[in-house]
């Protein structure tokens, strides 16, 4: 597969130096969400080029974090990806932390059949897709602070997103949010919980995405304690807030 050489300084700029197998991996994974969107509505957005930058490039903000932490493609860290859906940002940190494992967790099934095809034609053999719900999984001892990075790019608020994300952060380990502009206004009601999850606001990055004009920030809960055993609760008190 021929490379565009401005998609190599794309990535270049999100602080990541691709090899042109990880590249030829990006652009296989775009061809299946533009195919699988026409069944199973995976991303929303149905022009390829947004898929591309909406998702792909918007998931790869992490990079710019990682950069500040010295993590590479030659890093390993066990990553968990909460309410992955499409594998996003899950399987684009997974192309370029190659010595990384990484876990994609989503509670619907035909959206993990499709995960499990995926992964399989990338070839992606640090990758494992698992069906679950987060608020149970989390109590899963083999779960439970157990990861070093711990995302979540889902629609939800802060104070829901900090409950499932931070039970399954290891002490040491982050959960990273992926948030728009109203990240400010969302974090005035969660500070308290994120504080009783074990946690801290360690920083919020703000990212700049390739081509896209809208407002990205990464927010950083680093874990400092071990997270109580009644969190997270039942599915229906967490989304109730």
């Amino acid at each position: 597969m021929e490379i565009n050489p401005d998609l190599k300084n794309t990535l270049k700029s999100l602080y990541i130096s691709p090899g042109d197998e990880a590249i030829n991996r990006l652009l296989l994974y775009l061809e299946l969400l533009y195919n699988g969107n026409k069944e199973l509505n995976l991303t929303g957005t149905r022009d390829k080029n947004m898929i591309l930058v909406r998702h792909i490039f918007d998931s790869l903000g992490i990079f710019q974090f990682f950069n500040t932490c010295g993590i590479d493609k030659r890093s390993w860290l066990k990553i968990i990806d909460i309410g992955t859906g499409a594998g996003l940002p899950g399987i684009p940190i997974a192309i370029f932390l190659e010595q990384s494992d990484i876990s994609l967790l989503d509670s619907k099934r035909k959206i993990t059949d499709f995960l499990n095809d995926t992964v399989y034609r990338l070839q992606l053999l640090n990758t494992r897709i698992l069906t679950a719900r987060a608020e149970v999984l989390a109590n899963d001892k083999e779960y439970c602070n157990a990861f070093d990075i711990v995302t979540a790019r889902a629609v939800a608020n802060v104070l829901t997103l900090a409950e499932l994300t931070i039970p399954f952060c290891k002490v040491g380990g982050r959960a990273v949010l992926y948030k728009s502009r109203k990240l400010h206004e969302e974090l005035i009601t969660a500070t308290q919980k994120i504080h009783a999850l074990g946690a801290k606001v360690e920083d919020i990055v703000e990212v700049k995405i390739p081509l896209l004009d809208e407002y990205r920030a990464l927010l950083i809960l680093k874990k400092e304690i071990p997270t109580l055993y009644k969190y997270p609760g039942k599915y229906v008190k967490i989304f109730k807030i």
